[in-house]
Formats: C-alpha cells, sequence, structure tokens
C-alpha cells in the first residue's frame, strides 16, 4: 500500500515546473494550462476581481491556490478561481492553504481532463460545502453551474450566469464573454 501524503509535505515540494494538487492523500500531478486555458479563466475572473474591489465583500484567488478541502487523508485542490466573501477569511497570518471552503469555485475544462476526474473534483468541492461551482468547457462553449445542495445546469453562449446569491450584488455574467 502506497502511504498517504499530507498537505503539510505536499507545500514544501520542491518546484519542478509542475503544479500539484493531492486527492485524498494521493499527489496528482498537472501540466501547465495551454494559451485557451489561460485566456477563459482571465475573462472568468475579470468580473469576479471588479466585484471584489468594487464592493470590498470578497476576496478573488487565482493561479491554483490551495485550498485544504478534507483531512486525514487530505485533499488540497487549487481551483482556477476561488472567491471567499471577507467576512468568512480568516485573520492574517494565515495558514500555507486556504482552510476555509470558497464561496464559488471557477475551473476552466483542459482537453486532458477526463470526465471522470472533472466529475471527481466537482465532488471533491460538493463535499467541502462549496456552494456555487462554475466549469467551464471551452471547446463545447458550454458552463455547469453545479455546487452543494445544487441540481447542475448546463449553460450556452445564449445564456447569462447569475452568481448573485452567492455574491450579492454581482451583476449577470454573459456565457459568451467568457469564451472571448
Amino acid at each position: 500500500t502506497a502511504r498517504l501524503m499530507t498537505a503539510e509535505e505536499l507545500f514544501v515540494l520542491p518546484d519542478d515546473g509542475y503544479e500539484y494538487e493531492l486527492v485524498r492523500g494521493e499527489l496528482r500531478r498537472m501540466p501547465p494550462p495551454g494559451q485557451d486555458h489561460g485566456e477563459c479563466a482571465g475573462n472568468a475572473a475579470l468580473p469576479l476581481l471588479l466585484y471584489a474591489k468594487q464592493t470590498g465583500l470578497a476576496t478573488v484567488f487565482i493561479n491554483d491556490t490551495g485550498f485544504w478541502l478534507e483531512r486525514d487523508p487530505d485533499t488540497v485542490r487549487g481551483p482556477d478561481i476561488a472567491v471567499v466573501l471577507n467576512d468568512r477569511l480568516p485573520p492574517r497570518p494565515r495558514p500555507k492553504y486556504a482552510t476555509v471552503r470558497p464561496d464559488l469555485v471557477t475551473e476552466v475544462a483542459s482537453p486532458s481532463d477526463s470526465r471522470r476526474e472533472i466529475e471527481e473534483k466537482i465532488e471533491d468541492y460538493r463535499r467541502a460545502g462549496v456552494p456555487l461551482i462554475v466549469y467551464l468547457f471551452p471547446d463545447e462553449r458550454v458552463v455547469w453551474v453545479d455546487g452543494a445542495g445544487r441540481e447542475r445546469v448546463v449553460l450556452t453562449e445564449a445564456d447569462v450566469l447569475d452568481c448573485s446569491a452567492v455574491l450579492p450584488g454581482l451583476p449577470p455574467i454573459r456565457v459568451a464573454d467568457l469564451f472571448r
């Protein structure tokens, strides 16, 4: 039986040019994302960053910031974008990985992601209690809207994404704008 890794061990891994996540103690290596992935993540981050700056209600985490979702065995996921309402953030200094669950997670599917891996990641977020999970599929130009206690909804470019139940006052986002 392979020994399971802890979040503390993950944090001190030497930099080898790859990103890693820890899933129930198992180390998972992820190649750097491609251009389309990065552009789509940037499009999705913009309205969230503007909302956070204009309202002061939330903090947006990008660049695969680690969120410690489960313990013993540990799961640390690094969403493309995560938003946490400021009244839920612990004071500084903060732990190495965020120990508060995100209020909103946005992920962009990569061509190398299998549907099984995507569903597993969504289930990890749901189990952690993330109320709103937005999964973007650039190749198909659709968005899955999911979350703890929610039924999945699939949006197309003709739709708008409404996150205001989690981020009060955030205007609806045109799905087509996420894929420009």
